[in-house]
């Protein structure tokens, strides 16, 4: 049968549509051709595997290859897509995994968060970004003044070091990482590239802190020191001149954009 002839068909249509989803489950309907389904099919893979391939390039290589095709044969078959748009079959792939997260882990216990990870990347570089506040002071000193933080970024905390696998991509099996705390900032510089900086917990405190309450880095420390929130017994003095040298660096690399007057 031809192909136009078919769309005077429903049944014909949901029963081809089900076999190109998943061949081995549903046999080509009687009375196509299952050459032409053939290539329907290849066709219907490429178009899934480009955009995927695109956006998940070490979580593919972590799974493995049979796990990959596996996961990704999965996904066309099962899952029912919020969207038509090619951009978007990334984010339905990461919603899927997400919803056999037990699976998924089951095979690799970091996977779910590798596949977040670098979903993320692709997130923030189409991310639109809200103009600087007019009264910004790009080299200000974020700590005697306000810090305002790249507005496109991202603050994560992970089980496991999964930035590992982007930063340091060069493996060649199948990688085995620990559970380990891995809190990390991920933000767009202005070179339109997202760049991804490994906090400990002292950063990823400042940073939370920072973006639901913009305040001096000097206002923070002082904060922090009256409260007891600083480990005891630790060199005050040091680890003062290590968080202003810590926001100077965050400001040239583009993760603070700028200070705000300390009166606003």
């Amino acid at each position: 049968m031809a192909p136009t002839e078919s769309k005077s068909d429903p049944g014909l249509i949901t029963a081809l549509a089900a076999h190109l989803r998943g061949p081995a489950d549903h046999a080509c309907p009687p009375g196509f051709d299952p050459q032409a389904a053939g290539l329907y099919r290849e066709l219907l893979v490429a178009n899934f595997t480009t955009p995927l391939q695109a956006c998940f390039p070490h979580w593919i290589r972590a799974m493995g290859e049979a796990q990959w095709r596996k996961w990704r044969d999965a996904f066309i078959a099962e899952h029912a897509c919020r969207s038509p748009f090619f951009r978007q079959i990334p984010d339905e792939f990461l919603a899927y995994l997400s919803a056999r997260q037990e699976d998924l882990t089951a095979i690799r216990p970091y996977a779910l968060e590798l596949a977040h990870l670098e979903w993320l990347e692709l997130a923030l570089t189409v991310a639109e970004a809200d103009p600087p506040p007019d009264h910004m002071t790009p080299d200000g000193d974020p700590w005697t003044a306000p810090a305002v933080l790249n507005p496109v970024h991202a603050l994560l905390q992970y089980r496991y070091p999964v930035q590992r696998l982007i930063l340091e991509p060069a493996f060649t099996a199948v990688p085995a990482l620990t559970a380990e705390f891995s809190p990390l900032f991920l933000y767009r510089d202005a070179k339109d590239v997202v760049q991804m900086i490994v906090l400990d917990g002292l950063g990823l405190r400042l940073f939370a802190t920072l973006r639901e309450n913009p305040m001096p880095g000097a206002a923070l420390f002082a904060q922090w020191r009256e409260s007891g929130f600083l480990e005891k017994g630790a060199d005050l003095r040091n680890l003062e001149t290590s968080i202003r040298a810590f926001l100077q660096r965050m400001r040239s690399a583009g993760a603070i954009l700028g200070t705000l007057p300390a009166a606003v």
